[in-house]
């Protein structure tokens, strides 16, 4: 790092030598009133995501004044011997910043702000409810911060592309019939039929700049309730089955290699995309290097080719989710390479998390500094993108990379984050990278974090599957959480593959424990994920060099996954929070209930990872599958299957390498 101090140094002779050159034949007086005074700006410009920005520069004048494209700006101005420093109000778009000596007879070369912020109000709804009456209340919308008033209100029933569960009709005749006589307000009674609710106003300023924003409340059993947003999710995300599709396994194209695929995803049972690598502009070599959160990646571009993908997703059922990176930026970014070389004197230098001045970066990714989430705007460009990407794109969430670090510097970030996010669309789907163990996620921005230990990035379930004769109980330790249990409100997401694991899971354990492994995967409380290729055994490492693979079945999964899909979906006892674990006389069996749910019966899931064994379970949850009589069906293999009950407990003979999944006929 090269040291300020000898850069202001410099800096000062040559400002002397400079001013020493301005004065001309007439010597030295005319400096004193400014009149041939230097103006000098040390600062360099680039993008901006904030309202002002700070710049320094060096002056003999004591009268200084600053214009944005030619005209008069009130800025905020310190002097300090020959070095002014000044914050700077910026105007919407192309910022051409000057300096001026008194009427204007000197002034500096300008430097360029890019203002990146959308500009104009902010739209804002409350939802209260009272008896029968739902009132929706823009009234504290705001204006832009130049104080453009806020002139116009339009209600409209909110569009939402999927309907993983019926949304009842408002009606726009509903919405309009009851509205203030500003338009702030909207008054209607609650409709009748269950269901979630959703409502988008749009305000309009003087200035004719726009925002929107939708909320919704819901009727359960006849009687509607406003929505705790900070704290619930919509109700498809307990229906997700989320699948990671990679396009360069299926040839090239981008986009459009996952869009011709849509019909094979629909056909599978996927409901949810999970869009990767990340579709953001990435530098090369590397999936996680960030160079520019708003701009679309040559690999998912062009940028209408992605936003056609997602709309014919959305049209086909299917919610579509960004792999989004907050966390770092890339070293070879243009930021942070602007800020490597001019140092403080850059409008970035700040935009990175540092110690001692040098950026921070964990691990070994030296590669990826940390941005610091201390400086608004970083937090305002990441919030600015990603409300970028819901709003142009149509993403309908994010899996939120390394959101573990980000908690790590700022861990007030992410409630903010998440009211500014459910403030554009509270339909969207927030999953962290991020252990599931930790309580905050959950109480601090996100539906769903990962299913990990409290070693970070170690997933909980990897050791049980290196034993398979031991791997009930391993499992069991994973499950629980080492007894602790999870957080009521915790979603886990559930995976055998993600990008990070490496080698895949079949090539790993076989087909016979992927097949064991995909039942527990699907029928445990959580999250179900697969990533590309998980439903028929592809062969590859997600970070090698990708290219097209045969999409081939070659042992045999797809049947399975399309059947564990399909209970997933029709099963309501299946995608509640609820599990109860039997006790089992083997190390290498796992057994738990799934208790009666929604109108459907209990389950009962029994997975043996190892060799063929006669199991005995025991547990009260068991009781209650029982209580219509031993026999039972198996709703993933077919047929029938009988418990003997020697006692308190219920036995059954379990193959090798075998898994059942039970509940009492006529469920």
């Amino acid at each position: 790092m090269r040291g300020p101090r000898r850069r202001w140094v410099a800096a000062a002779i040559i400002a002397a030598l400079f001013a020493i050159a301005c004065t001309g034949d007439e010597g030295s007086d005319e400096s004193a009133d400014g009149a041939d005074a230097l103006i000098r700006f040390d600062s360099r410009g680039g993008d901006s995501f904030g309202h002002s920005e700070r710049v320094i520069g060096q002056t003999e004048c004591d009268d200084l004044a600053f214009e944005i494209n030619g005209g008069p700006v009130d800025a905020t101005t310190e002097l300090s011997g020959a070095t002014f420093t000044a914050e700077v109000p910026l105007l919407p778009g192309r910022n051409e910043v000057s300096a001026v000596c008194g009427e204007g007879e000197i002034r500096s070369e300008f430097i360029t702000f890019e203002q990146r912020i959308r500009r104009g109000p902010t739209a804002r709804v409350k939802v209260r409810v009272e008896g029968n009456k739902v009132t929706l209340d823009a009234g504290a919308s705001s204006e832009d911060f130049d104080g453009a008033a806020i002139t116009e209100y339009s209600w409209r029933p909110g569009e939402r592309r999927v309907r993983g569960q019926p949304q009842g009709d408002l009606g726009s005749a509903n919405l309009q019939a009851l509205t203030s006589a500003d338009g702030s307000t909207v008054e209607l009674d609650a409709p009748s039929g269950d269901g979630e609710y959703f409502v988008t106003v749009e305000v309009g300023d003087d200035a004719d700049r726009s925002d929107s924003s939708m909320t919704y409340f819901q009727v359960d059993d006849g009687t509607a309730r406003a929505v705790d947003l900070m704290n619930e999710h919509p109700s498809w995300i307990d229906q997700a089955i989320v699948y990671a599709p990679v396009p360069a396994l299926w040839g090239n194209g981008g986009p459009k290699a996952v869009q011709r695929r849509l019909p094979y995803l629909k056909k599978l049972g996927v409901n949810v995309l999970w869009l990767w690598p990340p579709t953001t502009l990435r530098a090369s070599g590397e999936e996680y290097a960030i160079n520019d959160f708003f701009e679309v990646d040559p690999s998912w571009g062009p940028r209408d080719a992605l936003a056609e993908l997602v709309e014919e997703a959305h049209q086909m059922g299917m919610y579509v989710i960004a792999d989004f990176v907050p966390n770092h930026m890339s070293s070879a970014s243009p930021y942070f390479k602007d800020a490597e070389r001019r140092e403080e004197l850059s409008p970035y230098w700040n935009f990175f998390d540092r110690q001692g001045g040098e950026a921070t970066h964990y691990f070994g990714w030296d590669h990826l500094p940390n941005l610091n989430y201390e400086n608004p705007e970083v937090r305002t460009m990441i919030m600015e993108s990603m409300s970028h990407w819901v709003r142009d794109i149509g993403m309908d969430g994010f899996r939120v990379d390394v959101a573990w670090g980000v908690k790590r510097r700022r861990p007030h970030f992410w409630p903010e984050w998440r009211r500014e996010m459910k403030r554009v669309n509270p339909d969207l789907f927030l999953l962290a990278e991020a252990t599931g163990v930790d309580r905050y996620y959950f109480r601090n921005g996100f539906d769903v974090a990962y299913d990990w230990t409290n070693e970070l990035g170690e997933w909980a379930w990897g050791s049980a599957f290196e034993s398979p004769q031991e791997a009930g109980a391993l499992l069991r330790e994973a499950i629980t959480n080492g007894g602790r249990g999870y957080a009521r409100d915790a979603r886990i997401l559930r995976f055998l593959n993600n990008n990070d694991t490496g080698v895949r899971f079949v090539d790993k354990h076989g087909p016979g424990i992927t097949k064991v492994g995909a039942t527990m995967q699907f029928t445990l409380p959580g999250i179900p994920a697969l990533f590309a290729g998980d439903e028929i055994g592809a062969s590859y490492e997600p970070y090698s060099n990708l290219t097209r693979i045969p999409w081939r079945d070659k042992h045999g999964l797809r049947p399975t996954y399309e059947r564990l899909i399909e209970l997933r979906k029709s099963m309501p006892a299946l995608t509640g929070l609820d599990v109860a674990l039997l006790e089992s006389n083997v190390n290498s069996v796992l057994a738990y209930v799934r208790p009666a749910a929604g109108g459907s019966g209990p389950v009962l899931v029994v997975l043996n990872f190892g060799s063929s064994t006669q199991v005995e379970l025991t547990g009260a949850a068991i009781d209650e599958v029982l209580a219509s009589g031993p026999v039972l069906e198996d709703l993933l293999n077919g047929g029938h299957v009988e418990l003997s009950a020697p006692g308190a407990s219920a036995a059954i003979t379990m193959p090798a390498e075998s898994a059942v999944v039970l509940t009492p006929e006529g469920n």
